[in-house]
């Protein structure tokens, strides 16, 4: 899979309608090398290092059955390389990221007010945390 895959995903409008914020545009999302990529034929699992034991992970698949357990399988492959701990940043308006997040053993551990602005009105990030 290629550079293009990924950006592809990002920009398919399932994807794109859940994620978009004000201001905005598809253009700005895309592949990047200091990331890391899980990826399948639905999609893709980004991993970027915040510190050497934590990760921020973003999910971008399209419909899947087993979109829990290939998550979970990424998750324990980056888990193994020492990662203690990872943080998925998501739109409060996002419900179905959040229960995939909560299904993969992750809990809110804080939430920004005003991090975001949807439809001209602020949202908040939930800050979704592993075990």
């Amino acid at each position: 899979m290629s550079k293009e895959f990924i950006t592809s995903i990002m920009h398919n409008d399932r994807v794109w309608n859940s994620v978009k914020v004000d201001d905005v545009t598809k253009e700005m999302y895309g592949y990047s090398d200091s990331n890391n990529y899980v990826i399948n034929d639905y999609g893709f699992i980004m991993f970027r290092g915040l510190t050497p034991t934590m990760q921020e992970i973003h999910v971008c698949m399209l419909k899947c059955k087993n979109t829990q357990e290939i998550v979970k399988k990424a998750i324990d492959e980056v888990r193994a390389t020492g990662v203690k701990k990872f943080l998925a940043p998501i739109g409060d308006w996002n419900k179905s990221a959040l229960k995939l997040s909560m299904a993969c053993g992750f809990i809110e551990e804080g939430r920004i007010s005003k991090a975001y602005i949807r439809n001209g009105n602020f949202h908040s990030m939930i800050l979704m945390g592993s075990k």
